[in-house]
């Protein structure tokens, strides 16, 4: 059998925090409203003074904006601008033209006379071969030496070797002789294709 005292006093054993921790807790958390409270505050405060600066920055440059355009003044056609824009254009016309011509002009006298004289100072004459004419016509069409030689196959040989040149490639040539005693007289015509 058990034995049970009656007049003992049962304790009730607590749990969960004690009212001197739960009005810590209180506290703290109270501080901790507080703090987010200030904190919130002071960034309402700083906010509205930035938003008040650029209230006033907006407004200088309206009133500066309103300035400007008060003072602006709208730009009108110069009528004489058509009428000279068509004549720097018909002289940009002429200036194209003349330096096409120029260019024609150029072109044809680099392949007149150029090419042919060039093609001549290529070729060394045989000994016995004298050459005392020139001439170009139509252009440098038609290239024709005149000369003296000692003997027939001098001019043969300057105009095989004539034939050989780049510039007279397709090139017909004639050679005529004249005899006179032991000078033969040679002429080259050569007319490029």
């Amino acid at each position: 059998m058990q034995n049970l005292n009656l007049y003992q006093l049962e304790r009730t054993q607590q749990s969960g925090p004690r009212p001197a921790q739960m009005l810590l807790g209180l506290g703290v958390v109270l501080l901790l409203c507080l703090g987010h409270a200030s904190w919130q505050a002071w960034q309402l405060h700083h906010g509205a003074q930035r938003l008040a600066e650029k209230q006033l920055q907006a407004q200088q440059e309206e009133a500066q904006l309103a300035s400007a355009l008060g003072s602006f003044i709208e730009p009108t056609l110069d009528e004489r601008l058509p009428e000279e824009l068509a004549a720097r254009e018909q002289g940009n016309r002429e200036l194209q033209r003349l330096v096409a011509y120029l260019q024609l002009l150029g072109s044809q006298r680099s392949a007149g006379f150029v090419a042919p004289l060039a093609a001549l100072t290529e070729q060394h004459p045989p000994s016995g071969l004298w050459l005392n004419g020139i001439s170009l016509r139509e252009g440098g069409g038609i290239f024709v030496c005149r000369g003296a030689a000692r003997t027939r196959s001098c001019c043969r040989r300057t105009c095989s070797a004539w034939g050989r040149v780049p510039y007279s490639a397709g090139v017909s040539s004639r050679v005529s002789m004249c005899s006179v005693v032991t000078i033969n007289c040679c002429i080259l015509t050569s007319r490029p294709s």
